[in-house]
């Protein structure tokens, strides 16, 4: 029985090494250059993947073409940790304070492929993020502004994208209530591919608690 021990953003960085180790090898014939590409895409992984796993190191270190490495990616799927799905009353619980809370499409939902959920609810220029930790689920709500996405940096992801102005209001002490405003990637699916580790989205979340 496999037991999956990678989270969905060790897949990423996963992906994101084997990416330019493959960029490398396409772009110089100097097998010096890809040498030292793969050592250091490997010494990414040993400091920053959850687990560190023998077994996966060394098939990076034998990556030579895009057809292996997209075999070996899809392969990663058995040992991925998905999201833990969250019910429609899961959801309206953890934002009971919209009466009328738009929910997203679960059936269309890769949780394999999410290191937290999100959506927008056009209507009100909300929008919802949801991060989860065994089983645990945190709540964000907040409004965006999207006229024109801008390019720029992501405060989750830490990639560069189209962006829109996220902003949530937190509650302080007494009657006092903060805003706080960061850039994000408009498109969630897009963020969720580019996010290779916690930090940053666990500092984004950490500022903008409901």
């Amino acid at each position: 029985m496999i037991v999956p021990f990678l989270t969905v953003a060790d897949v990423r960085l996963i992906e994101q090494q084997v990416t330019k180790i493959l960029r490398a090898k396409s772009s110089s014939s100097d097998a010096k250059i890809v040498s030292t590409v793969r050592a250091l895409a490997v010494g990414e992984l040993r400091e920053n993947l959850t687990t560190v796993d023998e077994a996966i190191i060394k098939e990076v270190e034998m990556i030579e073409n895009s057809m292996g490495a997209e075999l070996f990616i899809h392969g990663l799927k058995a040992y991925t940790i998905p999201f833990t799905a969250i019910s429609d009353k899961g959801l309206q619980k953890l934002f009971k304070k919209d009466k009328k809370l738009k929910l997203p499409k679960q059936d269309l939902v890769d949780w394999q492929a999410i290191s937290y959920l999100s959506w927008l609810d056009t209507g009100t220029n909300r929008q919802y993020i949801v991060l989860e930790n065994k089983g645990e689920y945190t709540a964000l709500r907040g409004v965006y502004e999207a006229p024109k996405p801008t390019k720029g940096v992501c405060a989750i992801c830490n990639h560069h994208s189209s962006l829109h102005l996220f902003t949530a209001t937190v509650k302080g002490n007494g009657d006092n209530y903060t805003s706080y405003s960061n850039y994000i990637c408009a498109d969630a699916i897009t963020c969720n591919a580019n996010v290779s580790n916690y930090a940053k989205l666990s500092e984004f979340v950490a500022r903008n608690l409901v």
